[in-house]
């Protein structure tokens, strides 16, 4: 049985997902470590990591060391940094037909939508851009916003859909501009790293890379700096354009 599945990850606490980010940061440690030595480093407890293995379809810490080690060897992801580890994970998972169907299903949203509106800010705001750009490119009329301030609105909101791109989900200025465009019966769709953020929650479809999150410290300005990957959130977005594409086509040869 394959290690994390969409399936599983969406199940996932924060504590799993602390584990979960130590195990694929440190995939050459983890087959010499007990269950204590693990869970100090992850800074969790013994019974936290046992649980985390049931839920990946283990039964216990042995089996999913086991587990663990010949699923790294098959990719043969030892040598590989961790955005390497993290972009491996998530095109696996891209091969699920379950989320395949969950991309199938949003793409055809956005295919009956008369425009799109993609929102984002600072690295999810580039990929915002890109994405209106990319959909613009493929035929679709497409507009990107990458002010956090800026107050969104559309004389037309029933016909336009607007898709969110967060990595955390639970930047402020994002939600409360969903909070109003929900009250005038807009489509939300939300690209986030995780189901459980709360911009997922509120967003009428959601589709969510389960990449390990990276933070740098910027020591000038004592500033955290967010450097997870945004390549899977590039793909999703390259695989929903073409599929937008595809599904117009199609729909104008019948």
């Amino acid at each position: 049985m394959k290690l994390f599945t969409t399936h599983q990850m969406q199940e996932f606490s924060d504590l799993d997902y602390s584990i979960y980010n130590f195990v694929i940061a440190n995939p050459e440690k983890i087959a010499y470590m007990t269950i204590r030595e693990l869970a100090d480093e992850a800074h969790v407890s013994t019974a936290s990591i046992t649980r985390f293995c049931q839920k990946v379809g283990c039964d216990g810490y042995s089996e999913f060391k086991v587990k663990f080690k010949i699923q790294s060897e098959a990719t043969k992801k030892m040598t590989f940094s961790n955005d390497l580890t993290s972009v491996e994970v998530f095109l696996n998972r891209m091969r699920e037909a379950s989320y395949e169907l969950e991309i199938h299903e949003v793409a055809q949203v956005l295919a009956d939508a008369k425009s799109l509106i993609f929102v984002g800010t600072g690295n999810s705001g580039i990929m915002a851009e890109y994405a209106s750009r990319y959909f613009s490119s493929v035929g679709k009329f497409a507009l990107h916003v990458i002010n956090p301030m800026f107050q969104l609105s559309v004389d037309n909101p029933k016909d336009t859909v607007f898709v969110f791109l967060s990595i955390e989900g639970e930047l402020g200025t994002l939600i409360d501009n969903l909070t109003k465009l929900k009250a005038y019966k807009s489509t939300i769709v939300s690209i986030t790293n995780s189901k459980k953020s709360t911009l997922a929650k509120m967003s009428d479809y959601n589709l969510s890379c389960y990449v390990q999150r990276e933070h740098n410290k910027n020591t000038s300005f004592q500033n955290k700096v967010d450097v997870t990957t945004q390549v899977p959130v590039m793909l999703l977005l390259e695989t929903l354009a073409k599929e937008v594409h595809d599904i117009r086509v199609n729909k104008k040869q019948v």
